[in-house]
């Protein structure tokens, strides 16, 4: 279907000519790579159920969003993320990264921490937080992002950790609440593409972006690199030192009370969430979940001090 729907949109000459291959496409989408005669793309088609072992249904009209979104991204900040080539009928099309780049991630995970990357995430991050509130308007839907990020997280940790509550709840009426920015929703190490070998850098899968808490990407960014400091506690001063230089590349003032409730949570969702870090050993898990749970019931003066707990 999607080498007819290729077709069909005048990206390419005939179905025979092309080469379809799967990608790795996290839980909620299906994600090709596609090359062809004066054709080397990545076509996203959005899920209806995601691939977990709980059930985790959301609406595969997000692909539209995150379309959009990317448009807008580019136009903000050009060069921070894949061109969108052609948005129709339930695919993205977007541009594909040279086959060296890799995920920040994968760097991170073998412990390999460029400030460098650190630094332009925050960089680029401030400039989508600047966004007029012109660009917001086409981003007060927050349905996929309600389904994708608060009901499996802030809603599935505050039911199985009832004697918290008191801050998720605080944590949410805040985010109904406060004078909004634009949200990316997943702002982490996985969806940061880039160039071991230089500065390229972009930032994929927009799918939950809306008008939103500004401290939401800043926190899913902090958070992942507390855990992967779980993981590599030799290199806990250095993703230490990342998240420093990411949030210093913030010139808009954010709630840092609200900056540490949401860290908790996302700490606390990726060990007893619908959609756990697989990298952590129970080890690991533990020391999260008592991170988390510290974050969201003792914070400290600021987000960053989370890494003296871990000495």
């Amino acid at each position: 279907m999607i080498a007819e729907h290729l077709v069909a949109r005048g990206l390419a000459g005939s179905t025979a000519e092309l080469d379809i291959r799967p990608l790795a496409g996290g839980v909620s989408n299906d994600v090709f790579a596609v090359t062809g005669p004066g054709l080397d793309v990545v076509v996203k088609r959005a899920l209806g159920r995601l691939r977990v072992a709980e059930t985790w249904l959301a609406d595969p009209g997000r692909i539209d969003t995150e379309g959009r979104a990317l448009r807008l991204a580019g136009h903000i900040a050009p060069g921070a993320v894949p061109e969108v080539i052609d948005l129709a009928d339930g695919y993205l099309v977007i541009a594909r990264a040279p086959e060296r780049w890799h995920t920040w991630k994968d760097e991170l995970l073998a412990g390999t921490v460029r400030i460098d990357v650190a630094r332009a995430l925050g960089r680029a991050l401030d400039q989508w937080q600047r966004a007029g509130a012109e660009a917001l308007r086409e981003f007060t839907d927050r349905t996929a992002f309600t389904q994708l990020r608060v009901d499996p997280f802030h809603r599935v940790i505050r039911d199985r950790h009832p004697d918290l509550a008191g801050p998720i709840d605080t944590t949410l009426a805040v985010m109904a609440e406060t004078p909004p920015r634009l949200v990316h929703g997943d702002y982490t190490p996985k969806n940061v593409l880039v160039d071991p070998s230089g500065d390229g850098l972009w930032m994929i899968d927009w799918e939950v972006a809306h008008a939103g808490d500004p401290t939401f990407d800043p926190a899913w960014t902090v958070g992942h690199l507390l855990l992967k400091s779980l993981h590599r506690p030799a290199s806990a001063r250095h993703y230490a030192a990342a998240a420093r230089e990411f949030l210093d590349a913030l010139t808009t003032p954010l709630d840092q009370a609200q900056l540490i409730r949401q860290t908790g949570c996302l700490v606390l969702a990726r060990v007893d969430g619908k959609s756990p870090a697989d990298y952590l050993d129970d080890h690991a898990r533990a020391r999260a979940r008592a991170l988390g749970r510290r974050l969201l019931l003792d914070p400290p003066a600021v987000v960053t001090d989370a890494w003296k707990d871990l000495r």
